[in-house]
C-alpha cells in the first residue's frame, strides 16, 4: 500500500483477509490492488469486523457444508469414473484424459441476498455473514454465486471457485438495491442455475432474508420443496428476525438461524 495512504485496515483485519483461501489465491498484485482499492473504504471495514465478530455463527454454518481433504474421494467411484468417460477425448487410436482439467467437482454454492428498504439498516451485516464462503468456496474450488434481490432480481455476481474478482467484489461491498421485495423470482433463478449444473454434487443454497417479501402467497402455493428435492438442493436460512419468520416462513428451509439471538 502506497506510503501517503492511510489505510482504515488495523493489524487484526489484515491477519483476517490473510487467513481467508480467496484472498490467498490472489496474485501478490492484486493482493495490493485490493488492499489499495478498500484500505479507506468503511463499508469494507464494517463488513470484515462483523465477520469477524460472527465467527462462532459462521463456523456453526460451514460446519453443514462439505469439507474437501486431500484423498477424500469426493464422488463416489463408479461416477468418478462414469464422468472420466463422459469427458475424455479420442484422436485417432489415443485417448486424451483431463486429469488435470478445471473442470468443477462440487456445484455452486447460491447466496440469495434480500436488498429491501426493510433491510437497509443490516446492509453490512448481512455481507459480514457472507465474507467467510468466500473462503470456503476458495478452499473447496467451488464457485460462489451471490444474487441479490429486492422486487426485481439483480445479475448474479459469479466468483469463480470463490476468486476476489475486484470489479465483481467492488459491486457486492458497495452496490445496494431497494424497494420492497419478491423472493420467487430469486427462488426461481436458483432453481434454474440448478437444472443447468452439471456438477450435481453438493447444491447449497443460503437465503439472507427479513420475511417481509410481498409475494408471500404465490412462494406457499408452489410446491417448492418438492421441486428442491428433485434437484437435491439444501437449502438454509439466516432470518433477521425469529417473529417474522414465524409470520411468514420459509417452508422448505432444512435449516434456519436468527440473526437477533
Amino acid at each position: 500500500m502506497a506510503k501517503d495512504q492511510k489505510t482504515l485496515l488495523s493489524d487484526e483485519i489484515l491477519q483476517f483477509l490473510y487467513k481467508n483461501a480467496s484472498f490467498q489465491g490472489l496474485g501478490k498484485t492484486e493482493q495490493q490492488q485490493l488492499l489499495e482499492r478498500f484500505g479507506q473504504d468503511e463499508n469494507f471495514v464494517e463488513i470484515l469486523e462483523i465477520s469477524m465478530s460472527l465467527q462462532e455463527i459462521i463456523q456453526e454454518v460451514e460446519a453443514t457444508m462439505p469439507k474437501m481433504r486431500e484423498n477424500d474421494y469426493l464422488l463416489p467411484l463408479e461416477q468418478q469414473k462414469h464422468l472420466l468417460k463422459e469427458r475424455s477425448v479420442v484422436k485417432g487410436n489415443v485417448y486424451f484424459v483431463p486429469f488435470n482439467e478445471d473442470e468443477n467437482i462440487f456445484s455452486p454454492m447460491i447466496i440469495l441476498m434480500q436488498q429491501s428498504e426493510t433491510l437497509k439498516a443490516y446492509e453490512t451485516f448481512c455481507k459480514g455473514t457472507i465474507m467467510p464462503f468466500f473462503h470456503l468456496c476458495a478452499t473447496q474450488k467451488r464457485d460462489l454465486i451471490i444474487i441479490p434481490f429486492s422486487e426485481t432480481v439483480q445479475e448474479p455476481m459469479i466468483f469463480i471457485k470463490g476468486s476476489l474478482q475486484l470489479g465483481l467484489f467492488d459491486r457486492f461491498i458497495n452496490e445496494y438495491m431497494d424497494n420492497e421485495a419478491t423472493i420467487v423470482p430469486a427462488i426461481e433463478q436458483v432453481l434454474a442455475i440448478f437444472k443447468a449444473d452439471t456438477a450435481c454434487n453438493e447444491r447449497d443454497v443460503l437465503i439472507i432474508t427479513d420475511n417481509l417479501f410481498n409475494d408471500y402467497q404465490s412462494l406457499i402455493q408452489e410446491d417448492y420443496a418438492a421441486r428442491f428435492e428433485k434437484l437435491d438442493i439444501d437449502i438454509s436460512v439466516i432470518a433477521m428476525s425469529e417473529i417474522d419468520f414465524e409470520a411468514q416462513p420459509i417452508p422448505f428451509a432444512q435449516k434456519v438461524y436468527f440473526a437477533n439471538e
